[in-house]
């Protein structure tokens, strides 16, 4: 009986161990992800505030160019209906922007042709390549936001094995203070069931 007794209690001490070592390492390991992720998480927040400061730059941009266009159509359309030629030739070569010269010879010929031109403010093409690099700048920003979200989820993840390691690791280092076999048998059970649960958290999260 007392054999029996000595094996089990030897049998408990090498699993002990082992579950010592491997909380171990894997509370250094949880530790040290968690730290590369923060860090990326940091990195990818700057990353997508300062895509969002460039964003509302081009915003600015786009705004005034089409009040500009807006004022230099405005413009040209007296010159036109004024006839004079001079004058519209004049905002042609200097004043009007070389972009919005194929609006503009669009809506001619549509009013040659009886019809009405879009509004400016209505014209998806134009509108489109006034606010593209500010929507491109936009969903930059948006998917450095979702990288930063994802970083700080995956190191809250090891933060939370990190925890539970820890746990696994008080149950392994107070083992030693019970001299009852059932008591270091159900810390042994808690101990090993820790880490087992940090082991499949920690087969899903990626890797910094």
């Amino acid at each position: 009986m007392n054999r029996e007794g000595s094996f089990v209690d030897r049998l408990i001490e090498m699993v002990t161990v082992l579950v010592l070592g491997l909380a171990t390492v894997g509370t250094a390991w949880c530790g040290y992800q968690a730290s590369q992720w923060s860090g990326a998480q940091s990195t990818a927040t700057s990353t997508s505030t300062d895509q969002r400061v460039e964003a509302s730059r081009l915003f600015g941009v786009a705004t005034q160019k089409v009040s500009y266009d807006s004022s230099m159509i405005a413009q040209y359309a007296q010159a036109v209906q004024a006839k004079n030629t001079p004058l519209v030739g004049f905002y042609r070569a200097t004043l009007i922007r070389e972009e919005l010269l194929p609006v503009i010879d669009r809506w001619e010929a549509e009013i040659k042709a009886g019809g009405t031109p879009t509004r400016l403010i209505d014209d998806t093409s134009y509108m489109g390549a006034q606010l593209g690099p500010y929507q491109a700048a936009t969903a930059k920003a948006d998917a450095s936001g979702k990288q930063a979200l994802q970083a700080g989820e995956t190191a809250h993840d090891y933060v939370i094995n990190t925890i539970l390691l820890a746990v696994a690791l008080f149950f392994s280092g107070v083992l030693s203070s019970f001299r009852y076999r059932p008591a270091r048998l159900l810390l042994v059970v808690a101990a090993i069931a820790t880490v087992a649960v940090a082991a499949v958290n920690l087969a899903d999260l990626p890797i910094a």
